[in-house]
């Protein structure tokens, strides 16, 4: 098959061609029509459990015909805890949704820190015979959401430490695997988050498989677009004649999955400023509604795109609040006095200005509309308005859907004072391809409304976690303001643009990498940066105290030091109350590395189904990672296996993730493995000029 995807059809990489499960449905003519069990627990009160069971049986033969539609419940050790019979008069050429009570005892609950699952089968018997069923997982759990709490999961208070994350995996594409799925979302865990927002469009099934057996709250959203285009062929021009049928499937694949906690009807959708066209939101609300009675709707605003239209009196407005040449310069460099520009250009380029038209009266009136549709309000980049709401709409329930890594320190302040928002979700947890370059640091030029980086980037590099699953800098420093961490982290800048001007957009925070290795920058001046929860933090170079210096005076939880580059060890100690609270310390690796080479799972299935990851390192051999070792490995396979992505995390490489030879960045590298449809033993063999070769060996069975 050959897929010439050659249309502008998203903002980011989509993919093209068959990336996740197709499969082929054969039934009797009388059926349970596919996701069409629907199990919910309607209450859940002094360890008792009601779980409503909703089916939909479809008759498309003649003549009448006798059963019993069957559901059981069963336990994580395999016993039924409650099951349901009901008999069924199937008339001709019929679809009919039919009902029924269990009830639990001693129900397990289900939440992030507790994913208990139970699983279920619902079936057709005619006589003795089973005519068709459907199987799955379902979990038990109660949600509860005002302005006192905020949100509750089984009757807790919940603030969601969120991420947002494109569907994406790296070096394989779009394509979509269990492992690949269950290994985004463990990571995530060990990162910190609790939930997820599937940007922009409905999460995958295996990914709403992980999020359930791990522990994740998910945020599924419907759409980046309703029926204004963000790009010429996007779904807008798909979405007047889709969305009913695409909200329909959106539910029914969620439905059992008890990670997902609200649905959001759209992304930064302009409509939501039209008072005509924002009644597709109340469309898309009531239908989701109608289909799923258990958990909220929001709406993703991005309040800038929302007055759009607007932009050009507000910002005559706000010349009557600062400097003409001010209120000019800053008109022009977004653009608003010409042809609307894209979004994420024109955000980057209004800086404060644009804080500030999204905390204006102004923004609030245009979309009240559009909040009062949904349960939970969600905001992109606009924490400015979390007090404002709060007085203004007694009512109203907000949840940060987009926020700027560089804010979580002041975002997750306001989301620990205010019950009424319940959480903050970044931009982003994950990295992904396409949007190249929004979050690289630019040392060359104004990046002004061109901030996306040229080619040869294909990454937008603002993810907590890189594409190859490692965690950068930014995400010890998020995991420090959530509570989670308390030794210290040392990163540190490059060199090679020490005291360089320097231009971030508002999704950079830090160049700094983990990395105590500058070949060529000996003696050279290198700034260190330490992230601590701590009163004090000392900085040591090869035994030396270079100095001791206050944390957070700048920005929470960080203190960054000056010093020169000499190959050793840097270490610094954390102190409060004058008291030794942590210690980090980064090695000078040797240059004399290894190919460091290792399988994350000793099976995969010979049927293709799934796939294991090759994680390949530059080690010394001390077993330190040396990120400076850039060294070109090339991978070979034998036996029966695939190379499916080979590649590492390097946002500017040229080279394609079907490559088999790639340059090390920050020493790492990964490779993605398949099975062809045979069993027996894969070696896979890694190999550089000058080194010895590294094998990995995975049993197809």
């Amino acid at each position: 098959m050959i897929v010439k995807n050659g249309v502008a059809s998203g903002r980011w990489y989509t993919g093209g061609g068959i990336y996740r499960d197709v499969n082929i449905m054969v039934a009797d003519r009388l059926h349970l029509i596919p996701d069409s069990v629907h199990l919910a627990a309607v209450e859940v009160e002094d360890g008792q459990a009601i779980i409503r069971a909703k089916s939909t049986i479809e008759y498309t033969g003649t003549g009448v015909r006798d059963i019993t539609l069957h559901v059981e419940l069963k336990d994580a050790d395999g016993q039924i805890v409650a099951a349901d019979s009901m008999p069924i008069t199937i008339m001709e050429q019929t679809s009919q949704e039919y009902q029924q009570k269990m009830y639990v005892q001693d129900a397990k609950l289900w939440d992030a820190e507790n994913p208990y699952l139970y699983s279920y089968r619902a079936y057709i018997k005619e006589g003795d015979t089973v005519v068709d069923e459907e199987c799955g997982t379902f979990g038990i759990r109660k949600l509860q959401l005002d302005t006192k709490h905020g949100l509750r999961v089984n009757g807790k208070v919940v603030k969601l430490r969120g991420g947002c994350i494109h569907h994406d995996n790296g070096i394989i594409g779009t394509a979509e695997f269990a492992h690949a799925a269950e290994d985004r979302v463990k990571k995530l865990k060990e990162a910190g988050f609790n939930a997820i927002r599937s940007s922009h469009y409905p999460m995958s099934r295996k990914l709403l498989a992980a999020c359930d057996k791990y522990g994740m709250y998910v945020m599924d959203e419907f759409a980046d677009v309703w029926v204004s285009t963000k790009v010429d062929f996007d779904y807008g021009t798909h979405m007047a004649e889709w969305w009913e049928h695409d909200v329909t499937n959106l539910v029914k694949k969620d439905y059992n999955h008890p990670c997902v906690i609200m649905y959001s009807i759209g992304n930064e959708i302009p409509e939501a400023g039209n008072k005509f066209d924002v009644q597709w939101g109340k469309k898309l609300a009531d239908k989701l509604r109608e289909l799923d009675d258990t958990r909220y709707v929001t709406n993703s605003l991005n309040l800038l795109l929302a007055m759009m239209s607007e932009l050009p009196k507000l910002m005559a407005q706000s010349a009557q609040a600062q400097p003409a040449a001010e209120t000019n310069a800053q008109a022009a460099e977004a653009g608003v006095d010409e042809e609307p520009k894209e979004i994420n250009s024109m955000m980057s380029s209004m800086g404060d200005m644009m804080a500030q038209l999204m905390a204006s009266d102004f923004a609030a009136e245009l979309v009240k509309e559009a909040c009062a549709q949904v349960d939970i309000t969600g905001y992109n980049y606009a924490a400015s308005r979390y007090e404002k709401d709060g007085e203004m709409f007694p009512n109203r329930i907000l949840v940060g859907s987009e926020t700027n890594p560089p804010d979580l320190d002041v975002n997750w302040e306001l989301v620990e004072k205010l019950p009424y928002v319940i959480g903050d979700f970044d931009w982003t947890a994950w990295d992904y391809l396409g949007e190249a370059g929004i979050g690289k640091i630019n040392y060359e030029q104004a990046q002004g409304m061109a901030f996306y980086a040229p080619y040869p980037c294909k990454i937008a590099y603002c993810g907590d976690i890189n594409i190859l699953g490692d965690r950068r800098a930014t995400s010890y420093w998020r995991e420090l303001i959530w509570g989670f961490r308390t030794e210290p982290y040392i990163a540190v800048q490059t060199p090679e643009h020490y005291g360089d001007p320097h231009n971030m957009t508002q999704w950079s925070m830090t160049n700094a990498v983990r990395s105590w290795n500058w070949n060529g920058y000996e003696g050279k001046p290198v700034k260190v940066e330490v992230y601590a929860n701590a009163d004090e933090a000392e900085l040591i170079v090869n035994g030396n105290v270079v100095e001791k210096k206050k944390v957070g005076e700048n920005k929470k939880y960080i203190a960054i030091f000056d010093t020169v580059y000499q190959p050793g060890v840097v270490e610094v100690v954390a102190y409060k109350d004058g008291a030794e609270v942590g210690r980090d310390r980064l090695v000078t690796a040797s240059d004399d590395v290894i190919i460091s080479a290792v399988a994350d799972r000793a099976q995969i299935p010979a049927d293709e189904s799934d796939i294991a990851y090759v994680e390949i390192s530059m080690k010394d051999a001390d077993g330190n990672l040396n990120p400076g070792a850039d060294k070109a490995v090339s991978v070979s396979i034998e036996g029966p296996g695939v190379i499916l992505g080979y590649g590492s995390a390097d946002p500017e490489s040229e080279e394609n993730y079907f490559d088999t030879t790639a340059r090390a960045y920050e020493g790492r590298l990964r490779a993605a493995v398949r099975g062809t449809g045979e069993t027996g033993t894969i070696t896979v063999t890694l190999s550089a000029e000058g080194l010895a070769d590294a094998k990995v060996q995975i049993e197809a069975v």
